[in-house]
């Protein structure tokens, strides 16, 4: 089965959209940075499944860092730099950016560099919405709690004679506005095919999410499951069926022995 290459980077339009979209209520807007530059925070790549390798090079696209990451360690992000924030910002394109590194964390080795979609502005999140268009999106739900902003992507298309479904979920932290989830999901007919899960890591969090039973095992414990309690029914059968016929020779020895 191929799968078609897709970029789906849904809640970073905000930050990187080719297409201007223009705030018409609001010019002015009240954001700021929830983080200073140097500072560091810890992610782990907690699960990252592939039905075939070469999948792999379908996640380079949107995360190019997962293939130097391994899955339970993890890795230090440090915010290099932070762009200033306009009083007045019309177009999502305007949008300031920020950098970011990530390095491992276990002995410094570089990832990645110039990484801006680990952070973004917090404080204004109503302007956000606005500029950014997240609603009128298709297929996009906004996650907007009392700890998080994000969004979640759902699509699918045709591919050998299957539908392929991708989801994808991305979710900042409304305190300092680090990306805190952030999962990569393409599935069919119950199995997954990729499924990539990068988290801010925090103590008392698993490193590690095992992956869950695919329908193709469930199946298979079904059939075994089906097939046992066939078997368990042919077997109780034939003892049923044979049981009479040990309690007739039974009862003809006890006649013999009478007479």
């Amino acid at each position: 089965m191929k799968l078609k290459f897709l970029t789906l980077t849904f809640v970073l339009i905000l930050i990187c959209s080719a297409i201007p979209l223009t705030a018409e209520a609001q010019s002015n807007n009240a954001l700021e940075w929830g983080v200073d530059v140097d500072e560091e925070f810890t992610y782990v790549l907690q699960r990252a499944y592939f039905a075939d390798p070469i999948y792999s090079q379908i996640v380079a696209v949107d995360m190019p860092y997962v293939s130097s990451m391994t899955v339970g360690e993890k890795a230090t992000l440090r915010v290099t730099g932070l762009d200033e924030i306009p009083s007045l910002i019309y177009e999502s394109s305007q949008m300031p950016k920020s950098s970011c590194e990530l390095v491992r964390a276990n002995d410094s080795v570089p990832i990645m560099a110039g990484l801006s979609n680990f952070v973004i502005p917090i404080g204004d999140w109503d302007f956000i919405n606005e500029i950014s268009n997240i609603t009128g999106l298709e297929g996009v739900t906004l996650i907007d709690t009392a700890d998080e902003w994000g969004t979640t992507g759902v699509t699918a298309y045709q591919a050998g004679g299957s539908v392929i479904t991708i989801t994808v979920e991305i979710r900042y932290e409304k305190e300092n506005g680090t990306l805190n989830y952030m999962r990569q999901r393409y599935s069919t007919l119950g199995n997954d095919l990729i499924d990539i899960i990068l988290v801010n890591w925090h103590p008392g969090m698993p490193t590690v999410i095992e992956e869950g039973l695919q329908m193709s095992t469930l199946l298979i414990i079904l059939i075994a499951v089906v097939v046992g309690l066939i078997v368990a029914i042919i077997v109780y059968q034939g003892y049923r069926a044979k049981k009479p016929v040990v309690q007739k020779l039974g009862e003809k020895k006890r006649e013999k022995t009478r007479k």
